[in-house]
C-alpha cells in the first residue's frame, strides 16, 4: 500500500514538471508610441489677405518689433489733408501715368463713392506709380493697342494716410491690408486694372472690380470660357512686363523687379 502511494506521488510530480516545461512565456507589452508631430489638419490655418505682398520681393515686416511698437504708439493720421501735398510727385519718386500716356483710361474708384466702402477715400483722382512700374504698365498698354485693345486703371499708388482711411472704414485684414504692414499700393508698385476694347468697353472678367468672393479668384475655373480667356490675356500681358497677380483678385498686379519703401506722400489736388 505504501509502495502504491509512493508511485502515485512520483507520477503526479512528473506530470507537474511536464506542464511547467510547456507553459507559454509571458512577454511584457511594448510601450505605446509617443506622438510628437501635429498633423496638417490639426495645425492652425492662416487666412489669405486680399492684398498679398509677393514673398520674393517683400521685405521682412513681422521681425521688426520696435517698428511695430512705434507705429502702435503713434498711429497714422486719419485725415490725409495737407500731408506733403505741396511737394511735386516727381520730387518724391513718383510719376503720373496720365501724363506719360493719356490714352490709358483712368477710373480711380477710391476717389469716388463707387467702391466697396461706398465712400470717398481719396481727395482727388490721380494715378501715380514708381517710374519703372509706370513704364511697364505703358508697355503692356501698347502691346494691347496692337490688337485694338487697351488698359483701364482703377487704382495705383495709395498713400498710407489713405490706406488708414480705408482701414478706418473696413478694419478687416481679410479685405484691407493694415496700414502698419503696408500694401504694395502704398509702395507705388501695384495697380488694379482691366482690359477695354476699341470702344472703351471693359472685357468680361466675370465679376466687377473689388468683388470679394470665389468668383473673383484666379484659380476659379468654373467660369465661362470667354471670361477665362479674358483673364488669361490680362494675366499674360502683365506678366510679360514684370507684374505678378494674386490668387484672390483678378485685377491686382504688383511689379516684381524692384522694391520701394512705403510712402505717406499725398498728391496735391490743384494740378
Amino acid at each position: 500500500m505504501r509502495n502504491c502511494a509512493l508511485l502515485i506521488l512520483l507520477f503526479a510530480a512528473a506530470c507537474g514538471s511536464d506542464q511547467s516545461a510547456h507553459r507559454p512565456v509571458e512577454v511584457s507589452p511594448a510601450p505605446a508610441p509617443t506622438e510628437t508631430d501635429i498633423s496638417d489638419e490639426q495645425a492652425p490655418s492662416v487666412k489669405e489677405k486680399m492684398e498679398e505682398i509677393p514673398e520674393s520681393t517683400a521685405p521682412p515686416v513681422a521681425s521688426n518689433a520696435a517698428a511695430d511698437n512705434t507705429a502702435s504708439a503713434a498711429p497714422l493720421p486719419r485725415s490725409a489733408n495737407n500731408i506733403n501735398s505741396t511737394v511735386p510727385a516727381t520730387d518724391r519718386g513718383f510719376t503720373d501715368l496720365a501724363k506719360m500716356d493719356a490714352s490709358i483710361k483712368l477710373d480711380i474708384k477710391y476717389a469716388t463713392a463707387d467702391n466697396f466702402t461706398k465712400s470717398k477715400i481719396y481727395d482727388c483722382p490721380r494715378c501715380l506709380l514708381r517710374p519703372e512700374a509706370a513704364e511697364a504698365v505703358i508697355k503692356a498698354h501698347k502691346a494691347l493697342k496692337k490688337n485694338g485693345m487697351g488698359l483701364k486703371v482703377f487704382d495705383c499708388y495709395r498713400p498710407r494716410p489713405y490706406q488708414q482711411r480705408l482701414w478706418d472704414k473696413v478694419p478687416n485684414p481679410d479685405y484691407v491690408t493694415p496700414p502698419v504692414k503696408g500694401s504694395m499700393h502704398s509702395r507705388g508698385a501695384a495697380v488694379d486694372l482691366t482690359i477695354v476694347d476699341a470702344n472703351g468697353k471693359e472685357l468680361d472678367m466675370g465679376t466687377a472690380y473689388d468683388f470679394f468672393g470665389r468668383e473673383a479668384h484666379t484659380d476659379n475655373y468654373n467660369l465661362p470660357q470667354k471670361v477665362l480667356t479674358n483673364r488669361r490675356l490680362l494675366r499674360e500681358t502683365m506678366a510679360a512686363v514684370g507684374f505678378k497677380g494674386i490668387r484672390t483678385e483678378w485685377w491686382h498686379f504688383s511689379y516684381q523687379s524692384k522694391v520701394w519703401p512705403l510712402s505717406d506722400y499725398v498728391w496735391p489736388c490743384d494740378n
